[in-house]
């Protein structure tokens, strides 16, 4: 059939095919060029279009999130991403570690904590002046890159035979990553006992 105007039929569309196509990668004919075999095998995986395994912190039916359990968690570092084994206990000391949390501008007149006796006093408590008098520090302030200078400053004392002790703050998944000692980050089972022996002193 002709349009008006004397203007030539359009051509027919391709008809699509039933089955499926799959793309190859291409491969230098040169051997020089020509990528192994393994690398090759495992590059194919990577582009293959298998949709990624899920994240083990996503929820499930079975594990559905709970909004009003997750801030507080968050904030404690209890979001744990497989890094501890989650027990009861160290559930129960996040949880304490959170109540102590206020959600406060730094501005605020009853925020205390920049009242830095009461720090002092909290040491006394604990008897840690004459332990922490005994320390080498090498404080990092500043606005942008304080973490990263810390994270270097270890590794170089480190790798130069000294013993290091490292603390950051915040931490990305765990309240555990903020305390490192000779680049290891403290154990569940330390934390727990060191954090009750402070609660209790303290509380």
């Amino acid at each position: 059939m002709r349009a008006s105007g004397g203007a030539s039929p359009r051509p027919a569309p391709p008809k699509r095919s039933a089955t499926p196509t799959t793309t190859k990668l291409p491969v230098p004919a040169s051997s020089s060029l020509a990528m192994p075999a393994p690398r090759l095998a495992h590059l194919r995986r990577l582009l293959s279009l298998h949709s990624p395994p899920p994240h083990p912190l996503a929820p499930s039916p079975a594990r559905p999130l709970r909004p009003s359990f997750i801030l507080p968690r968050a904030m404690a570092g209890a979001a744990q991403a497989g890094a501890a084994t989650g027990s009861a206990e160290y559930e129960e000391v996040l949880g304490c570690l959170a109540s102590l949390i206020k959600q406060k501008v730094r501005a605020d007149t009853g925020n205390r904590g920049n009242q830095w006796e009461l720090m002092a006093k909290y040491l006394q408590i604990l008897e840690l002046e004459e332990p922490i008098a005994r320390l080498k520090v090498v404080h990092v302030a500043g606005t942008k890159g304080k973490g990263s200078t810390c994270t270097f400053a270890e590794s170089i004392l480190r790798s130069c035979g000294f013993r290091t002790g490292l603390f950051t703050s915040p931490h990305l998944i765990d309240v555990r990553e903020r305390f490192r000692l000779d680049g290891l980050d403290i154990s569940e089972e330390k934390f727990i006992r060191y954090f009750w022996w402070c609660w209790n002193k303290l509380k």
